[in-house]
């Protein structure tokens, strides 16, 4: 976009020339439409672009740097319209795009029954169906809140749904075979993101967008997992993911209010949208499918723990065959032990504490738990007569989570 002073401005501007600068480059930009300034870059008129959608139609004409953004289409439609929830109920209707963006190549990919109308920007577009020129527009979800809230077109929302199959890679691109500029690119962007300029300016221009602006941030976790988050002798939420979490807000000027409770409901509640986000979540590719997750601000070690009697406690998952094993239900040990266990009894409890509990009572042969929780938890309760493995069944990563097509900049901040 421009600015006051009729200058390029926006995060990707501001990351290209970071990234420029990082490579000791200097660079200058020249502004236009969109369908005019792909047309610069084509002819050899400018050396690069910094935000082009990748999609196979433009792969024949430029190269592409590493994604450093994904973004996830929406529909914008007036408040009145209660009858357009997805790309089906757009059929016969009139659908207005930007000329030339990815947006308007994703209509054109098959026949939806929809009258595409094109416009010269995005801000054009959300103009016409605010006059009630067309039905609804096809935009990529953060363009469309950032418009939205410049704008102040009030009569218009987002559908608080992603369009299926419209989600879109954001690089720098050059002019195909241009390998010498990629090359710079490519360098300059590993650069800012790994010295933290690119989280920055990410919060920067994102950070409030997809936040609520009409109440606190929902931040849920589990009540019985110490050190990580738990519930202190009054009831109050304490522990090292709940301070992080106090000074992201703190950071970002954003309040937040912290529900700790049973995990399992504190992840149905995620999915269902009761909250905003998990604040301790340990990754695998097979959560990756339903959330969508942040860096990792801490690490996980699983390990095996048996009654001092039975031990020494197995060195791996196979020493877990014929074994009975207790899992908290919906941990990620659970979902792992469960999928490439083999000959192994599993059963679930509420919570690691409980876990330990049921062990040292013989319920069990074995507990599978977070080390840092199971010392937390021992030290407690000056419990004895159990021994650790001294393998990791599973180290896993462990971030913050929001259900998968709610990604938001709040996974953003360092």
């Amino acid at each position: 976009m421009l600015d006051e002073d009729g200058k390029a401005d926006g995060f990707s501007i501001a990351l290209m020339r970071a990234a420029l600068h990082a490579m000791n480059r200097d660079v200058a930009f020249r502004t236009g439409p969109w369908t005019e300034v792909r047309g610069w870059l084509e002819r050899g008129e400018v050396e690069a672009l910094p935000l082009v959608g990748r999609t196979p139609e433009r792969e024949q004409l430029f190269d592409f740097t590493v994604p450093y953004m994904t973004l996830r289409g929406a529909l914008v439609v007036r408040n009145d319209e209660d009858s357009i929830g997805d790309m089906e109920d757009l059929r016969g209707r009139r659908v207005a795009v930007m000329k030339g963006d990815n947006a308007e190549e994703f209509l054109r990919r098959e026949d939806r029954g929809i009258e595409i109308v094109t416009t010269s920007t995005f801000e054009v577009a959300l103009a016409k169906l605010s006059q009630g020129d067309c039905d609804a527009v096809v935009m990529q979800r953060l363009v469309a809140l950032r418009l939205l809230h410049k704008t102040g077109l009030t009569n218009l929302t987002v559908v608080n749904k992603p369009v299926e199959g419209f989600k879109q890679d954001f690089c720098f691109a050059v002019l195909e075979g241009d390998r010498e500029t990629l090359a710079l690119l490519n360098e300059g962007l590993a650069i800012v993101i790994a010295d933290g300029t690119y989280r920055h300016l990410h919060s920067k221009w994102f950070a409030a967008l997809q936040l609520p602006s009409d109440r606190a941030i929902i931040v849920g976790g589990d009540r019985n997992f110490p050190p990580f988050e738990f519930l202190d002798e009054n009831g109050n939420p304490s522990g090292y993911n709940v301070d992080l979490t106090r000074a992201i807000a703190r950071e970002m000027g954003m309040k937040m209010v912290v529900r700790l409770g049973n995990w399992e409901e504190r992840v149905a509640a995620l999915k269902e949208g009761k909250i905003d986000v998990l604040q301790g979540m340990f990754y695998s590719p097979e959560r990756d499918l339903e959330f969508e997750f942040s860096v990792a601000h801490s690490a996980g070690h699983y390990i095996p723990v048996v009654r001092s009697a039975d031990g020494p406690a197995p060195k791996s998952l196979e020493e877990l065959s014929g074994k009975s094993v207790i899992l908290q239900s919906s941990d990620i040990l659970h979902e792992y032990v469960r999928q490439h266990g083999h000959n192994v009894e599993i059963f679930t409890v509420d919570s690691h504490e409980e876990a330990l509990r049921r062990l040292r009572a013989g319920e069990c042969d074995i507990a599978i738990v977070s080390r840092s929780t199971a010392q937390c938890l021992i030290e407690k309760h000056n419990w004895s007569g159990l021994v650790f493995g001294r393998n990791s069944i599973l180290a896993p990563k462990y971030c913050y989570a929001v259900a998968d097509g709610r990604k938001s900049p709040l996974l953003a901040p360092g």
